[in-house]
């Protein structure tokens, strides 16, 4: 692993728990830089929502799911493949 592969790496497990709505914008470029290359490093990214199954609703469309996550927290989970 090279040293800037392994500046990514700690970068983003400094970032592991967080709310991902409150990054910063620097924690969102590490976000997005890693993200893209998340298989190189054999692992995946999960954003977690805390949002209530029954307040998503039934049948709706995924945009208006997504809109409705943005209320709740959602947490960063990084998880080896």
């Amino acid at each position: 692993m090279s040293p800037a592969d392994k500046k990514l790496l700690d970068q983003m497990m400094t970032l592991e728990g967080k709310d991902f709505t409150q990054l910063t914008e620097s924690e969102k470029a590490i976000f997005t830089a890693f993200k893209a290359r998340e298989h190189d490093f054999g692992v995946s990214i999960d954003i977690a929502t805390e949002a209530p199954i029954g307040d998503l609703g039934q049948g709706t469309s995924e945009y208006e799911i997504n809109e409705e996550e943005k209320n709740y927290p959602r947490e960063i989970i990084i998880k080896q493949d």
